[in-house]
């Protein structure tokens, strides 16, 4: 792959998509063609294990994306069914494969969007941020990530140029958001954003900055991506 990869990740809340936006902005802007990818992932083969799982454990409903995710007690009785659930090995194994899997065809397929002649391509998440997604539904406590980090299916993701951990305290990033389930669903990923943005060489900047101080410091971190 020809494209520079530059990578935001963090928290719910920490600025992603705002910033990825700005930086695309700034870079075409310096006549260097540049998109931004949106890795959240769809379920494609995943799906009908997800509308089973969240029946049988009874998940709150969505009415539209991220609505199902919500505070209370609901919500909570669901993690709780889940992380269950998933003590069984097996269903581990199958859960992790569908989600990988998912998220390689919804890269493939955001990939095949981009223009051929974009230079740097702008990745709002990554599977970092799926890794920590499974590791915290599983209960892990970072050590299902990092298993994943050097697995096989990892590897069939190209690796990145420039990995920018965006930092910012949960209960700053709740006041940011209005669907974020509760406090304790950022402060169990906070520590597991650490972890991997340290085994990945993140540079971590810190999001609770002024957006504009943030921005400046993402183009300082991508200064070599454009040269």
């Amino acid at each position: 792959m020809n494209k520079k990869l530059v990578v935001l990740m963090g928290l719910d809340g920490s600025g992603k998509s705002t910033q990825a936006e700005l930086l695309r902005d700034w870079l075409q802007k310096r006549g260097i063609p540049a998109e931004t990818v949106w890795m959240r992932g769809e379920s494609y083969l995943a799906r009908p294990v997800l509308a089973a799982g969240k029946a049988l454990l009874r998940a709150p409903r969505e009415t539209k994306r991220g609505e199902g995710i919500r505070t209370g007690k609901a919500y909570e009785d669901y993690v709780g069914s889940k992380k269950t659930m998933f003590r069984n090995p097996v269903l581990r194994k199958i859960w992790t494969s569908l989600t990988l899997f998912d998220l390689y065809i919804t890269f493939r397929i955001a990939f095949s969007r981009v223009p051929r002649e974009t230079a740097v391509v702008i990745l709002d998440r990554y599977i970092y941020d799926s890794f920590i997604d499974i590791d915290t539904a599983y209960g892990e406590g970072g050590k299902e990530a990092g298993r994943l980090l050097g697995s096989t299916l990892a590897g069939l993701f190209p690796k990145p140029q420039t990995v920018i951990l965006l930092a910012i305290k949960p209960e700053q990033a709740m006041q940011r958001k209005d669907d974020i389930p509760s406090i304790t669903y950022l402060r169990e990923r906070e520590a597991v954003y650490d972890m991997i943005g340290l085994a990945v060489g993140a540079v971590k900047v810190d999001a609770g900055r002024p957006v504009e101080e943030v921005q400046s410091a993402i183009r300082d971190a991508v200064k070599g991506v454009m040269k």
